[in-house]
């Protein structure tokens, strides 16, 4: 009996999203840790730091995350990872687009273009990495 491939995994794209999802919120929890802690000072770090540099943080985090969820989704789905790991992005970049408040401009256009990229990027290491 031959197993035919079907082009969409919704496991594999849901297991790579869940994962970037959770990552994500993962990084955000502690960088609000770190930055609003009241007993750091009598002024928040929040208010003394650069918020380029949060955007900045956030974006190539945001995009590495996305990246290892497009690595699950590959992982989990290798005889066609890159339309499941394509999927895995577009869900990531739908999420991003409804969740941001007011986007830093610069920000908002490269994570607009590199999530479906880093997602499959992440697919195309777990095909390297399946084949070492």
């Amino acid at each position: 009996m031959t197993h035919k491939a079907t082009p969409l995994n919704i496991r594999a794209i849901a297991i790579g999203f869940a994962t970037d999802m959770f990552l994500t919120q993962l990084f955000v929890l502690a960088l609000m840790i770190v930055l609003f802690d009241p007993g750091s000072s009598s002024e928040c770090l929040a208010q003394r730091i650069d918020f380029r540099l949060l955007d900045l943080l956030g974006l190539s985090w945001g995009l590495l995350f996305t990246g290892l969820g497009g690595f699950v989704t590959g992982r989990l789905a290798p005889a066609l990872r890159y339309p499941n790991a394509m999927m895995t992005g577009g869900l990531s970049l739908l999420t991003s687009l409804s969740m941001n408040g007011e986007p830093n401009e610069w920000t908002y256009i490269v994570g607009l273009i590199l999530t479906i990229p880093a997602a499959l990027t992440g697919a195309w290491m777990s095909g390297r990495w399946r084949n070492k």
